[in-house]
């Protein structure tokens, strides 16, 4: 095909011994970018840019050969991935750009497109019009945002409209039915996949270090963690903890660090970069997750890959990525008490900490790792794929 078509422009003078002016060399531009995509699989992904997950995705999927464009609101163009960044302001942002963002997808002649998260990317992704659709639920969007009965209807439309639903646990898979009838095989599992190291990194040397990684507001439970510290520093010699996140409560929990007399073992970090997320977990012992509410737990995950025990509530999707008392320790969610005897426990015997890291470690690189997770949506893309070419 390549052949012909040279065979043509030389013929019509567009090719003259490799020299051609500057309208000429655009109209072959893009007759090379329509060669590519000819040869390639076009996936536009609406979602936020600036999520570590979008663009974990768009990358992956680049990497397996995809030509991959993201349509986002707001947020900054993920790089080397064709970018279209709409502007983000207010909560009818997303039905104000609802249009352009449609055009922006129609425009790149997708294969199939996927939504990430349900909530206003969804409006693009039935504006656009473009079959397959895929949706993946994350949490909220589901379990907290259709709380007002137009959030339900349109959430019920969209689930309808998608030819798959991919959430990112069992817990949401459920959840997710919930607002379905019989339709059950459009929703599957596919979870945030992990990094693994080769092996399993050691724990640091020294008295026990505990973390938290995740954003500062109730629903985490920060607070109910540095309670639990204070109960635990009566017991366990020089432990001290790391918060690293930020959110509505930063200001308050600082005050209760101090009411507690705990500034002298607690470290606020602030928001981490997520490939500085490796790092910080290297220099701690127990990475701690006591939240009241959870989708999913991908900072348990990246614990355990990283060689960490964790410490955590029995909350949503958590007892999916956590074998209590082997990969870690789960307590009933908002007990203090429970939460500050775990900590006793593990943060006071070295090899318990050892041999439920590595348990982790196994169990993320068998069940979770980001290559599996990858080959989980490609496959799924390629059948419905597949299955409209037959339409």
């Amino acid at each position: 095909m390549i052949t012909s078509l040279n065979v043509r422009f030389k013929q019509k003078g567009v090719v003259d011994s490799g020299r051609f002016d500057f309208r000429q060399g655009l109209f072959l531009s893009e007759i090379s970018v329509k060669l590519r995509r000819m040869s390639q699989k076009r996936i536009v992904i609406i979602g936020w840019a600036e999520s570590v997950h979008v663009g974990r995705w768009a990358r992956g999927l680049a990497g397996r050969g995809y030509d991959v464009k993201i349509v986002s609101a707001g947020g900054a163009p993920v790089e080397n991935i064709d970018t279209a960044v709409l502007p983000r302001g207010g909560g009818f942002s997303y039905l104000r750009h609802a249009s352009a963002a449609a055009e922006q997808v129609r425009r790149f002649e997708p294969d199939l497109v996927h939504v990430h998260y349900a909530g206003g990317f969804g409006l693009w992704g039935m504006r656009a019009g473009v079959r397959p659709l895929v949706v993946s639920v994350w949490g909220s969007d589901i379990v907290d945002l259709p709380r007002s009965w137009v959030n339900r209807f349109i959430l019920k439309k969209l689930l309808r409209r998608a030819d798959h639903i991919p959430a990112t646990s069992r817990m949401l898979k459920t959840a997710t039915l919930a607002y379905m009838s019989g339709e059950d095989e459009k929703v599957s599992v596919v979870p945030f996949g992990i990094n693994v190291p080769d092996s399993c990194p050691p724990l640091p040397d020294g008295t026990p270090r505990l973390c938290f990684m995740k954003k500062l507001r109730s629903l985490t439970g920060p607070d109910l963690l540095l309670k639990a510290l204070a109960k635990a520093r009566e017991k366990i010699d020089g432990i001290s903890l790391t918060i690293a996140g930020d959110g509505p409560m930063t200001g308050e929990l600082k005050q209760l660090t101090a009411d507690l007399g705990l500034n002298d073992c607690v470290n606020f970090a602030g928001w981490i970069p997520n490939e500085r997320i490796p790092d910080l977990l290297a220099e701690h012992h127990i990475m701690v997750m006591p939240s009241l509410k959870e989708a999913f737990g991908v900072v348990i995950l990246e614990a355990n890959a990283c060689g960490r025990p964790v410490i955590t509530s029995d909350a949503g999707g958590i007892a999916e990525v956590v074998r209590d008392n082997e990969t870690g320790i789960m307590t009933p969610a908002g007990d203090v008490d429970r939460l500050a005897g775990a900590i006793i426990k593990l943060a006071g015997d070295r090899e318990l900490m050892s041999r439920m890291g590595r348990a982790g470690y196994e169990f993320v690189e068998q069940n979770y790792s980001w290559e599996k997770s990858l080959d989980m949506m490609t496959e799924l893309y390629e059948r419905l794929i597949h299955e409209k070419a037959k339409d």
